[in-house]
């Protein structure tokens, strides 16, 4: 089984992650995370893909 990569800042989910004993890697990635004037419930969309997109050569495999 491949490892999740977490592409967060957050220490929440660094630590929830660590307390149920699930292998990943951690990588977070510079990215604004400033809604736009216009987002509403699409802004969690942008993010995740842009986080995803910003790391996502540094983990082919996964």
């Amino acid at each position: 089984m491949n490892k999740i990569v977490l592409v967060s800042s957050s220490p929440y989910r660094r630590a929830l992650l660590e307390k149920l004993k699930i292998p990943f890697d951690y990588m977070a990635p510079d990215i604004d995370e400033i809604p736009l004037s216009v987002e509403t419930s699409t802004m969690v969309r942008r993010l995740a893909s842009a986080k995803a997109l910003a790391l996502a050569n540094r983990f082919p495999a996964t």
